[in-house]
């Protein structure tokens, strides 16, 4: 069974300890900068989008569990007054992937943000997850635009 659990500060923590690496490494990779550049990037982003930590207004950050055990993570943004939301971030544990979990977790959000007064969702996902990619167009999520770049 797919439940979801608002995290507690300590969660949050831990949660961002586990996150934000792969996220730096992500963001200098794809978007050609020093990791150093990823690092300041990465901060400033979380401190903008989470001034509060896991009670910011509007952001609601989830533990996936699958029969009490962590399987993953949810981090979503609710925008009331544009009626629209936005996924940060999903990440199922390795031992939980092709298991139906990461589609639970999707109707999760889509349902929440409907339920928030949202009438429709969005996300961003790197070109090289093409995991993520099928499944999200398996979903129905239809690609909104296209960002490449070349080193020369």
């Amino acid at each position: 069974m797919i439940t979801f659990e608002r995290m507690n500060n300590k969660q949050f923590k831990n949660y961002l300890e586990f996150m934000l690496p792969d996220y730096k490494r992500d963001t200098a990779e794809h978007y050609m900068m020093t990791i150093e550049e990823a690092n300041e990037k990465a901060e400033n982003q979380m401190e903008s989008l989470l001034p509060d930590q896991e009670k910011t207004e509007g952001q609601y950050l989830f533990n996936i569990k699958s029969d009490e055990h962590i399987a993953g993570y949810l981090w979503f943004h609710v925008e009331k007054e544009k009626k629209r939301a936005f996924l940060y971030h999903i990440y199922i544990l390795e031992s939980f992937r092709k298991q139906g979990v990461a589609q639970a977790a999707l109707a999760f959000f889509e349902n929440e943000a409907k339920d928030e007064g949202a009438d429709s969702v969005g996300l961003h996902v790197f070109g090289s997850n093409e995991n993520a990619i099928g499944l999200y167009k398996k979903l129905g999520y239809r690609q909104a635009s296209i960002s490449m770049n070349k080193v020369l």
